[in-house]
């Protein structure tokens, strides 16, 4: 006859009963869900916060160069760290939703409370259900993050710094500072007057990498004509220096230099499949492609749709990691280190399968392999009780043999 430390560290034990006639086990009551969810809750913000601030704070580096080299002010980078919040978020929910189950459910393991439902003949299977609800309702949050906000996002972003570039005006407000309205130009402006002239004016034009040319005026001011902006410069000297050429230098008393062509420029753009809904990302036509390649569309398009669904799965993962082998009077920490290996492990299988994808587009259904397969897996332990560890299969093999003596 087997013996166990306690009959919650025997789950297999208490499914073969049940399956042999006894009663049925009885359901996680809306109460006790209720409760399980609200435990979840709570470490769920604070993972938030936790994690969104470091992610974002990566991510806004990003856009810090730009505003600085627009010569923009604070206001101007809290739009766009606000506008990167939505990728942020993507990444963010997953993750806070697997360590807030983990927290909750240790939690509730180490206060006996799961214990004490075991032990009123609950199943394991039961006890998941909360984690189910919180992780499903987690991802249809996330599904209106990716498929919505984020591209929305992404699209208003890319347009306001293409904005910020193009317009050269705005940048020479401020003086004193270089600044790079766009690729291959550089503009620096000592003074600007109340009457709208540009004292000590330096320009550099290095689109063209064979021939560099260098402007620097006394003065100059803007005028808008039919063609476009202009700025106007007076006494003042330019520079052009070419591949294999001699210096050459231009001494005028008024020169005009074309700013309308950088203004084009930022206008013309192609949007990256990044900022492109759903529907075109899995079935786009050869003018919204753009040079871009099938496979990268079909990664981005598909990791919007598989993406949330890690919300689902990773919860899942960790009722199973904590609650299948029941018990434990030594913690859980070991438990939690497996939980968070086998999330890690799925996360990274779907980011191989998304570079797949983006190599070879027809492998785009394994995206969805990693979260349906773990939610799965963590299902069946669940429903068989969870698992049995090997290393009390002695112990209870030399109980037995005591209880026959």
């Amino acid at each position: 006859m087997r013996s166990c430390a306690s009959d919650l560290a025997c789950p297999p034990r208490r499914a073969k009963r049940a399956r042999a006639g006894a009663a049925p086990e009885p359901p996680l009551s809306p109460s006790l869900t209720r409760y399980v969810l609200r435990e979840m809750l709570k470490p769920f913000g604070f993972f938030i916060l936790v994690f969104t601030g470091v992610i974002w704070l990566t991510q806004s580096l990003q856009v810090i160069d730009q505003v600085v080299e627009t010569g923009q002010g604070a206001a101007v980078f809290l739009e766009f760290s606000a506008l990167l919040l939505p990728f942020v978020m993507s990444i963010v929910l997953p993750i806070a939703a697997f360590g807030a189950t983990l927290y909750a459910v240790n939690k509730l393991f180490s206060e006996s409370e799961i214990v004490a439902m075991l032990a009123s003949g609950m199943s394991m299977l039961a006890l998941a259900r909360p984690a189910a609800i919180f992780g499903a309702g987690v991802t249809a949050a996330l599904f209106a993050v990716t498929l919505w906000l984020t591209p929305t996002a992404a699209q208003t972003l890319r347009d306001r710094l293409q904005e910020l570039r193009g317009d050269i005006a705005n940048a020479l407000i401020f003086e004193g500072r270089f600044v790079h309205p766009s690729e291959g130009l550089t503009i620096y402006v000592r003074d600007n007057l109340a009457s709208g002239e540009m004292r000590g004016v330096f320009v550099h034009d290095r689109r063209d990498p064979r021939a560099e040319t260098t402007y620097a005026a006394r003065r100059a001011v803007l005028g808008r004509e039919e063609g476009g902006l202009r700025m106007v410069m007076f006494e003042g000297v330019a520079q052009r220096s070419e591949t294999g050429a001699a210096l050459s230098v231009l001494r005028f008393e008024t020169l005009v230099f074309d700013l309308e062509q950088f203004m084009r420029d930022a206008a013309q753009r192609t949007p990256r499949p990044r900022e492109r809904n759903v529907l075109e990302l899995i079935a786009p036509t050869a003018e919204q492609l753009g040079g871009y390649s099938l496979g990268r569309f079909y990664a981005e398009g598909h990791e919007h749709l598989s993406g949330p669904l890690y919300a689902l799965a990773l919860p899942l993962v960790a009722v199973a990691a904590l609650l299948s082998a029941g018990f434990s009077r030594r913690g859980y920490a070991a438990r939690i280190f497996l939980a968070v290996g086998v999330g890690v492990a799925l996360r990274l299988t779907g980011l191989a399968m998304r570079s797949a994808t983006a190599a070879e587009p027809s492998l785009w259904p394994t995206m969805y392999a990693p979260p349906i397969l773990g939610a799965a897996a963590a299902l069946a332990i669940l429903a068989h009780g969870g698992v049995r560890w090997r290393a009390r299969r002695p112990a209870a093999a030399g109980a037995g043999a005591g209880g026959a003596a």
